[in-house]
């Protein structure tokens, strides 16, 4: 059993352990980072804090998790985080950022599925289980990795 919050973030029902979610926030004005990978949908202001948005398509197609099409085959493409969006804060030891959602279904504690990869619905339905420890891991390697020059190009910095 695991105490979860479950959302949605384009069309897709995920859940996430509720130990890293600090609060459901309704974003302030975003700020897209030219230069940022595609793990950072962009920043906000938060409580006087610049927090870095998460891209939990791109994070997950890193791993194959990811829907590529939607239920019709249309190509997926990710929805930009908009003033007045969801999201759900997510604190790991140090590390603060913000996962944009669409809705918040329930906030339960529910079984785990028989894989442990997924947790059952109160239908029985399997909801994947994201790691935000993870998530936070990947996306500030994918920074790091822009940060750092290849080939002799000078590293695109996401601070200037």
């Amino acid at each position: 059993m695991k105490n979860v919050i479950v959302f949605a973030v384009g069309g897709e029902r995920y859940a996430a352990e509720l130990r890293w979610v600090r609060e459901v926030i309704t974003l302030g004005f975003v700020t897209v980072v030219p230069t940022a990978p595609a793990a950072i949908a962009g920043v906000v202001n938060l409580h006087g804090a610049i927090t870095p948005l998460l891209d939990l398509h791109a994070l997950l197609a890193e791993t194959g998790d990811a829907p590529t099409a939607d239920e019709g085959g249309a190509p997926l493409a990710p929805a930009r985080p908009r003033q007045g969006d969801g999201a759900l804060l997510l604190e790991i030891e140090d590390a603060i950022a913000a996962l944009p959602v669409d809705n918040v279904d329930a906030v339960a504690t529910l079984q785990d599925a028989p894989d442990g990869t997924a947790v059952l619905d109160s239908r029985g339905r399997a909801v994947p289980l994201i790691d935000p420890p993870a998530l936070i891991s990947r996306a500030l390697a994918a920074v790091q990795a822009a940060r750092e020059p290849t080939d002799g190009e000078p590293g695109r910095a996401l601070h200037g």
